[in-house]
């Protein structure tokens, strides 16, 4: 940007064309309506850019000082406004401070009492939302909220501008200043004015257009924090003004070239061009100098800023997959200089388990750790993790070991990872590798078992594919012979389903598209089998059987059976805690019970969102066509406007028989939500309710003695703040009565109690 707002004030025109307006105010005129245009649409990445290439031009001289500080107090004003949400805070927040850390040194000697101004207004912000970080922060400990090896942006940018105020209000030493090549451009008077403009309020949404129970997530309610992987050297330190330029930098590359990571990953590799000598060190193989020793590592900065983004809780701005390609594309461009980068940053990382790393965040580790691996031959120095076998076997280390190798065997094949890992994380007493090759078990398929005949007699038949006339009545008789044969009315539908189920999961297990098929085919029978809230649990049990060697297929399994309601959202959360056939019944919530309750979730908030939006545009429909029924009315009467006005007043609203086929349908889903959403919050306060042995800071000192029963404990309170934070507009609705029938049973005075009323109020009630 200092190049471009330099070559802007110098910009003279064609030779020979005279005009009224300097070139430069003409142009500078064009952005201001390009700026004004974004403004209005409320374009925050947009916006910020426009308000750091001013703030540049104000540093040069060319835009009045007046009238930038004039821009940033619009900005900062709209933190005063009542029940202004965070994002929208937020971001004003940062298109102030940013603009003001690169315009301070003219500002400040034009307008010091407002730029003191603006500063007091971000530290109020920044200070109003300290309870909220710890929520946010992708490393914590259960009986604390002090920050560990993380850096909020906001306060990041605050300690920046504090230390330009520090430092007199000069310019940023990282910076560039081309301008000083010119003469004609030192003591420049200032000829440009910016426009006085009022940040528009935030844009409602279709969803909001009408009264409901489920509010559909838009905005970020939690202030962003980035984990800090490396010391100040030879990384950057966000806290101070060159190191939060260079990450601020990082940032929008990475963010706006989502749309070509190869372009991206250039960028960031040659990013040293762009900020003063000195600032990053020489790269290896360079000629070395005193100044080249010193200074930012490029290809560390770039990792750490990169990790940091993708482990933004509770979600970042793009899909995790984005940026395992960024990582990937920035790998290959220079393997010597980033594969070091990358080892560092696994390393540490992998530090981190056990020490607080928030359990997501792990997630988002392994689940990027598998596919860097993927892309790169599988080569990873297993040895240097052999040490860690000695921990218990739910340690967060070993249990990333397992996750990863899962992970890599779903990305090739059982026997090619086998073969990268040592000797020792081979044996099957180190439960690292799987002891068998990812498959499914069909309970029916021996001849020794005593139901294989009548299993075998469905299975043909599916496979014929006969009728769902012929399947039903196949399965009605294979019932009535179960009942005959001694079994019990209960566990002859058992068995029923149990024989029918698995033989469908056999004949979908060739391929998706099979399972797709099969369900689709024989719904019908499948409905008719579960019936009831039992049946329905069991049906997920056998799923969870079938396929326990590769539980990859239980969660799409499961995904669709939700789908075609063959079971509910509510099923599948209530099975998530009870753990199904995985052998980790009422232990508490891990990664992969927490992935499939997610699953419940989203379906269940999703179901509602479309609902609403069906309401929505059926009400759109019948008032269009209630307004062409009295404009023709009026055609016929020949009325006059106001008479048509008031014939429109009086007319009686009826609700259409669509629309109160729509609404119906959304009540029914908000109950669902709510049950589900109910369901959650009962799992959760169940497991943790006697987990107060895991929350002071004597038992995390003992933590290395720590069982599976502690460490669970301290992931499934892991997972509940997880889903407090992602899920809280939908809790919200119903905090009341969530609260007064679940976290009840929890007496605050207990620390379990504390903790959990403290993350509901901060997520849920939004109390600071």
């Amino acid at each position: 940007m200092p190049f471009w707002a330099t070559l802007l004030t110098l910009v003279i025109g064609p030779e020979g064309l005279e005009t009224d307006v300097p070139w430069p105010n003409r142009i500078c005129s064009d952005l201001v309506r390009g700026f004004q245009a974004q403004l209005d649409k409320l374009r925050w990445r947009e916006i910020r850019l426009y308000l750091q290439f001013f703030g540049h031009l104000a540093a040069i001289g060319f835009i009045t000082p007046e009238s930038m500080v004039s821009q940033l107090l619009s900005f900062t004003s709209v933190l005063d406004e009542p029940g202004v949400s965070y994002e929208r805070a937020s971001m004003a927040a940062l298109c102030a401070g940013e603009a003001l850390l690169r315009a301070a040194s003219v500002l400040h000697n034009h307008s010091p009492h407002k730029v003191y101004d603006i500063l007091s207004v971000l530290g109020a912000f920044s200070q109003s939302l300290q309870a909220q970080t710890s929520m946010s922060q992708p490393v914590i400990l259960l009986h604390t909220q002090e920050a560990r090896n993380t850096n909020e942006q906001l306060k990041c940018l605050l300690s920046a501008l504090r230390e330009v105020e520090d430092d007199g209000f000069a310019y940023p030493a990282t910076l560039l200043r081309p301008q000083e090549d010119f003469p004609q451009l030192q003591d420049l008077e200032p000829t440009f004015a910016l426009p006085s403009i009022l940040v528009p309020p935030e844009i409602a949404h279709v969803e909001e257009e009408i009264s409901t129970s489920a509010p559909a997530v838009h905005h970020r309610e939690l202030p962003t924090v980035w984990i800090r992987l490396f010391d100040v050297e030879p990384s950057i330190n966000p806290t101070r003004a060159g190191g939060y330029l260079l990450r601020s930098t990082y940032e929008d590359v990475i963010d706006i070239y989502e749309v070509n990571r190869k372009e991206a990953a250039k960028i960031l590799l040659q990013m040293d061009r762009w900020f003063t000598r000195g600032t990053f060190r020489s790269s290896p193989g360079a000629t070395t100098s005193e100044e080249g020793s010193t200074g930012v590592q490029l290809e560390l900065s770039v990792m750490e800023t990169i990790l940091g983004s993708m482990m933004i809780l509770p979600r970042p701005k793009h899909k995790p997959v984005y940026y395992h390609a960024l990582i990937t594309e920035f790998a290959k461009l220079s393997a010597s200089t980033v594969g070091p980068a990358v080892g560092k940053s696994i390393r540490k990382l992998y530090a981190l388990l056990g020490e607080g790393l928030d359990v997501e965040a792990a997630k988002r580790f392994s689940d990027w750790f598998a596919v860097h691996m993927s892309n790169f031959g599988y080569q990873w120095v297993w040895k240097e993790w052999t040490t860690d076998l000695q921990l218990d076997p739910t340690h967060p280390k070993r249990t990333f070991m397992r996750r990863a190798i899962e992970l890599e065997i779903r990305l090739s094949y059982y026997d090619r990872i086998l073969k990268t890992l040592p000797d020792a994380m081979q044996s099957p007493e180190a439960q690292i590798m799987p002891a068998e090759i990812p498959g499914h078990d069909f309970e029916y398929e021996s001849s020794g078992n005593s139901h294989h005949y009548i299993a075998s007699n469905l299975l043909k038949k599916l496979q014929d594919r006969a009728t769902l006339m012929e399947v039903s009545i196949q399965v009605d008789t294979m019932r009535t012979e179960l009942t005959s044969s001694g079994l019990s009315d209960s566990r002859a539908g058992s068995r029923t389903r149990s024989i029918t189920m698995q033989c469908l999961l056999v004949l979908g297990a060739r391929s998706f598209s099979h399972f797709l098929n099969a369900i689709e085919r024989y719904i019908k029978v499948l409905q008719n089998l579960s019936t009831t809230p039992d049946a329905k649990f069991e049906m997920l049990e056998i799923v969870s059987t079938f396929w326990r060697r590769n539980r990859q297929m239980i969660t799409i399994i499961f995904d669709k059976l939700m789908q075609y309601q063959i079971v509910d959202p509510s099923d599948v959360v209530s099975w998530a805690f009870e753990g199904g056939g995985l052998g980790e019944k009422g232990d508490g919530l891990g990664t992969f019970q927490w992935e499939v309750m997610r699953l419940a979730l989203d379906k269940s908030n999703g179901r509602v969102s479309i609902a609403q939006r069906r309401i929505v545009q059926q009400r759109k429909i019948d008032d269009e066509a209630r307004a062409a029924k009295i404009a023709e009315a009026a055609k016929n009467e020949s009325m006059d406007v106001d008479d048509i006005a008031m014939k429109a007043e009086e007319e009686p609203i009826e609700e259409s028989t669509d629309l109160q086929k729509q609404t119906r349908a959304h009540q029914i889903l908000v109950a669902e939500q709510k049950s589900v959403l109910s369901r959650a919050v009962e799992g959760f306060v169940t497991v943790i309710n006697d987990t107060d042995e895991v929350i002071s800071e004597t038992a995390w000192n003992e933590c290395s003695s720590w069982t599976k029963k502690q460490w669970d404990a301290v992931e499934t309170w892991g997972w509940f703040r997880h889903f407090a934070r992602s899920y809280a507009p939908y809790l919200r609705v119903y905090r009341e009565s969530l609260s007064m029938a679940y976290l009840s049973r929890v007496p605050a005075e207990r620390p379990a109690g504390k903790l959990l009323r403290e993350i509901w109020s901060i997520t849920v009630e939004q109390d600071s």
